[in-house]
This record gives C-alpha cells, sequence and structure tokens, in this order.
C-alpha cells in the first residue's frame, strides 16, 4: 500500500470508486440502467469513500431510520430528505 491507510484506486480515487464505476458499465451492459450504491459508515469521521451523486447514497450512523432512507433513495424520491426532516418532532 505505500504506506497509505487506505487503498487507492485508478488516478488517486478510492478503491471503491474504481469498483463502481467497472460495476455501472457491465450492469447497463445487462439491461440494469439505474445502478445505485449505499454506502452504511457506523461510525462516521467526516469522510467517505464515495461522494453523494444521483447514484450514491452515504449514511453516517445507523438507526431504524436508515431503511427509510435508503428506501427513499431507491424510488428515486427527490424530496426525501426534506421530508425525513420535517418529521422529526422538536
Amino acid at each position: 500500500m505505500g504506506g497509505r491507510a487506505y487503498g487507492h484506486g485508478r488516478q488517486g480515487s478510492a478503491g471503491v470508486m474504481s469498483e463502481w464505476n467497472v460495476l455501472i458499465k457491465k450492469t447497463r451492459r445487462h439491461g440494469i440502467a439505474d445502478p445505485k450504491l449505499v454506502c452504511i459508515d457506523i461510525a462516521p469521521y467526516g469522510n467517505t469513500q464515495a461522494p453523494d451523486c444521483q447514484d450514491i447514497l452515504n449514511v453516517g450512523g445507523f438507526s431504524d431510520a436508515v431503511f427509510r432512507v435508503v428506501a427513499s433513495f431507491l424510488e428515486n424520491d427527490a424530496s426525501r430528505f426534506v421530508r425525513e426532516v420535517e418529521s422529526v418532532e422538536l
């Protein structure tokens, strides 16, 4: 690993991103047009292996609410985070 704490992928990207890009190409060749990646970090520390984007969701921590958030993400629900925040009782 050359003294690095984490493995790196092609051109300095995180290894998970290199593999994600390979997987996207394979799944699209097999007719899966909209693959998604969910990264759950049980003990988040401010960095991620993959950046949030249209097809990648990063979740920090874990509770029963994670299942609702992931389900909304998989349904391509653009207003999912607004509803999740509004559902919290103060």
